[in-house]
Parts: structure tokens; C-alpha cells; sequence
């Protein structure tokens, strides 16, 4: 089964870590460049950075998916894009849920728009805390140049949009979270801030941080209230069923799967390797597995490089028939992950051009001389490496042909 993650919440993002540690592949994507900044590269973990809609999702997805929907719980369009492609598709949905915490004393609205109404019937100046995505419906309120302080992303495409409104540079608060109660009651004392207002962003969002500094400095809080309430897994409960449902090792596990892989040769006499793609890296493979005596079938939509097709079309599971094999070095990153899986499926070993993490051999860079064969692979990070070790080896093994 395929395993596709929105992103885009601290809880997406330790997910990602907890699938990476135990040897899960899986496709993440967020909406944003600032959200694929913070991922940080993990081995298994793939990640795709842009807005997509209900048609775009169901063109990823499959009945052989299960999407987690780990988006921000005020993303309401995006979790309804997500359930409805996935409902269109066959598509496994599970909805990663960040608890909402309890919050006494605080002023509380719907939407925005009523946000926007309570502000124009209470004066002073505001900490807003809602990031920039509605800005624009808060322009409506009342004085909004004075008194209005929206605290936002410190990116280019925001501070952008905020002078474009017509924020003053001096009413912008451009910064990074997470912010501690301390740094919350100081923004509200420099800003002389009497209305915070927020979202309910749960614990990991810094929602109990700012009601506590609001508490602190007398200031009233203004709360959007999210836009439904949602059935769904917390953080801990979603790891769990995953790792049951997915069979996922534990770390002790993929530490051991990390290690280096044992050079064993093999005769390829006669036998099938299967080699999807027909590019540069996919010629590379074809050729070296027919100078080893291989019966090399290949499937690729179009042959760019000229290795000479055994079928001109996609993949399809019924080629992996009989293979002793497999190669996936299509320029498809889903279509490779999927002849993973089902090479897996069948305990075929599998190379996969563009993820080391989803192989279960790696294809070396082969030297021959003078009687000798040396294979040589990284451990998947370390190609320009590899390739000069490759160079050398060969060097030394032109001395074993005289």
C-alpha cells in the first residue's frame, strides 16, 4: 500500500520523522516552499511542494493509497479536497487531528467575518494572530491601519502581500515561531495591544502560550473557532496504527536495515531483469545487465535513449512476471515507488533509480579488469563519491590487462 501525507503542521512534520526512523517510504506534500524549508531531508520520505485541488489529489491517489490528512485544522478546503478525492479514487482516508484545548474566559466567533464584526464593536489596538492567508477580510475592520498589528511568516511572498494591502512597515510583526508566553507578553506590551487575536492551534500551535501571556498583560482574547469538529487520530494513536497497519519496523529495526549492504554476485546468466524507463540512467542499467549475460526486458512509454523497447507503454504489475529483477528509473517518482511496492510484494529485488530508501539492492557502479569485477555503491547519499571511486578502481584495475 502507498503512503501519502498532506502536510503543512508540527504534527505532519513528526510523523514524517516517526515514518523516516522506521524504514517507511512515503510521499509528502505541502502546500508551500516555506513548508518543504522545514522538512528536512529523510531517507524514505519524499517531498512535493504545491497547491493542489480535488482533481489534482485524485490523480495521485489510488485505491492501493492511504492519504493522511495531517493539513492545519482551519485548512477546511483542503481536508474536503482531500476526502473527496479520496472518496472518487478508492483512496484509504485517515485524518491526523490536533486536540483543541480548553479555553476559559476568551471571546469566541465562527469565522472571520464575524472576527471582523466583534473588532469593529470593540475599539483599541490588536495582535493579530491569525497569519496572512485572510488578511484581506480583516482590512474591513474599522481604523485597521492603526490598530491592527498582524503578526505573520517572515517570508517574501507575505511581506509582500502586507504592503500590498497597505500595512505600515512599522505595524508588521514578520517573525518565526514557536513564540514562548514571554515573547507573546512582550509583543503585546510593545505593540500596546488591549485584543489578541487567535486561532485554536492546540498545544503544538503555541495557543496555551498566548492565552497565558494575554492573562498576564489584562488583555482580552478574540478566538475564530475552527470550522467544524473533526473524527480523527491524535499524533501518538496515528503512529500506532500505522505501524500495525503498515507492519513498520521499529527503530532498533531500521537502524539495522541502515547498515551497509553485503556486495553479493550473483549470475545473471539467462535470466530476467526487468528495467522500467528508457532515459540516460536506465540505459546505463540496461547496458551493464546485458554485458552480464541478462534476458533484459524493458517498458518505457517512449525511447528516449534508444535502448530498444520490449513493450512501448506504462507499467503494469503483470511485467514483473518471471523477473529475477527489477529496475524503476522511470521519471515518475509515484510510478517507481509503486514497482517498489509491488516488487516487494513478490520478493523481487528492486532498485530504484531515485530512492535509496525504497530499493532493496542498490545497482553499483561496476569496474572490470584483468579478470576482476568490483562493484562499488554508497549508502544512497553519496553519488559524486561513488563515482569517483569508480574512476580510480578502474585506473588501478587497467594495470591487471597487461
Amino acid at each position: 500500500m502507498r503512503l501519502v501525507v498532506f502536510s503543512g503542521t508540527s504534527e505532519g512534520h513528526a510523523l514524517c520523522r516517526f515514518l523516516s526512523a522506521r524504514g517507511a517510504v512515503a510521499d509528502v506534500y505541502v502546500a508551500t516552499e516555506y513548508g518543504a524549508a522545514v522538512m528536512e531531508p529523510m531517507p524514505g520520505v519524499a517531498v512535493h511542494e504545491g497547491r493542489l485541488d480535488a482533481d489534482g489529489i485524485a490523480a495521485l491517489v489510488d485505491a492501493e493509497t492511504l492519504l493522511v490528512d495531517a493539513t492545519h485544522p482551519y485548512a477546511a478546503a483542503v481536508t474536503d479536497n482531500l476526502r473527496a478525492a479520496c472518496a472518487r479514487t478508492g483512496a484509504q482516508y485517515e485524518r491526523l487531528l490536533r486536540p483543541a484545548l480548553d479555553a476559559a474566559g476568551v471571546a469566541a466567533v465562527p469565522d472571520t467575518a464575524a472576527a471582523v464584526a466583534w473588532l469593529n464593536a470593540h475599539p483599541g489596538k490588536v495582535l493579530l494572530t491569525t497569519g496572512s492567508k485572510e488578511l484581506e477580510a480583516y482590512t474591513a475592520v474599522e481604523g485597521w491601519r492603526e490598530r491592527l498589528y498582524p503578526r505573520v511568516l517572515p517570508s517574501v511572498p507575505v511581506l509582500e502581500k502586507c504592503t500590498a494591502l497597505g500595512f505600515a512597515g512599522a505595524h508588521i510583526i514578520a517573525m518565526q515561531g514557536p513564540f514562548s508566553r514571554e515573547m507573546n507578553a512582550a509583543l503585546l506590551r510593545q505593540t500596546g495591544a488591549t485584543i489578541l487575536v487567535t486561532k485554536d492551534t492546540g498545544a503544538s500551535g503555541g495557543f496555551a502560550e498566548k492565552l497565558s501571556a494575554a492573562r498576564e498583560t489584562g488583555v482580552t482574547v478574540l478566538v475564530v473557532a475552527r470550522p467544524c469538529a473533526e473524527n480523527g487520530r491524535t499524533l501518538e494513536e496515528m503512529q500506532a496504527y500505522l505501524a500495525g497497519k503498515l507492519g513498520l519496523a521499529g527503530p532498533a529495526r531500521a537502524q539495522r536495515e541502515s547498515l551497509p549492504r553485503f556486495p553479493l554476485f550473483v549470475s545473471l546468466a539467462g535470466k530476467t531483469c526487468v528495467v522500467f524507463g528508457a532515459g540516460r540512467i536506465a540505459a546505463r542499467r540496461i547496458g551493464v545487465l546485458r554485458r552480464f549475460g541478462a534476458r533484459v526486458v524493458t517498458v518505457a512509454p517512449e525511447d528516449r535513449a534508444c535502448v530498444g523497447l520490449t513493450h512501448c507503454r506504462g507499467y503494469e504489475k503483470s511485467d514483473l512476471s518471471g523477473a529475477f529483477l527489477a529496475v524503476a528509473a522511470t521519471d515518475d517518482r509515484t510510478v517507481n515507488r509503486r514497482i517498489a511496492r509491488d516488487c516487494a510484494a513478490r520478493d523481487i529485488p528492486c532498485s530504484v533509480a531515485d530512492c535509496a530508501a525504497a530499493s532493496t539492492f542498490f545497482f553499483p557502479a561496476v569496474c572490470e579488469g584483468g579478470g576482476l569485477t568490483v562493484g562499488v555503491v554508497s549508502d544512497g547519499s553519496a553519488h559524486g563519491k561513488t563515482a569517483a571511486a569508480a574512476k580510480r578502481i578502474r585506473t588501478v584495475l587497467e594495470e591487471f590487462d597487461d
